[in-house]
């Protein structure tokens, strides 16, 4: 039985009606994960864990070069990705003494 349908091309299927060049889509998937890694901390639970991972380097990296306004911040976040992955993961945390 004959079909009308012309044969599928290989590759990637073009973006915006033109094809993306390899530059182009690289650079597109890297501002995609930038963005989900600056929005993990509106939702830690529903995030992936590649994307808490690059929020925790994210934060770290801030902690390399700390801004005294929001080296405090830099650090909460940081502690609450961690807490999430170790609840997610069952990893104890050891609990430092003076910590509630």
């Amino acid at each position: 039985m004959p079909t009308n349908e012309a044969p599928k091309k290989p590759g990637r299927p073009a973006k915006y009606g033109q094809p993306m060049s390899d530059t182009m889509r690289a650079a597109s998937y890297r501002t995609r994960r930038r963005e989900a890694a600056s929005a993990a901390h509106e939702n830690l639970k529903e995030a992936a864990p590649a994307v808490l991972l690059a929020a925790l380097v994210r934060q770290f990296k801030a902690l390399a070069n700390p801004d005294l306004d929001h080296a405090p911040v830099t650090r909460e976040l940081a502690g609450l990705i961690m807490a999430e992955l170790c609840e997610r993961y069952e990893i104890p945390l050891p609990r430092s003494p003076g910590a509630i």
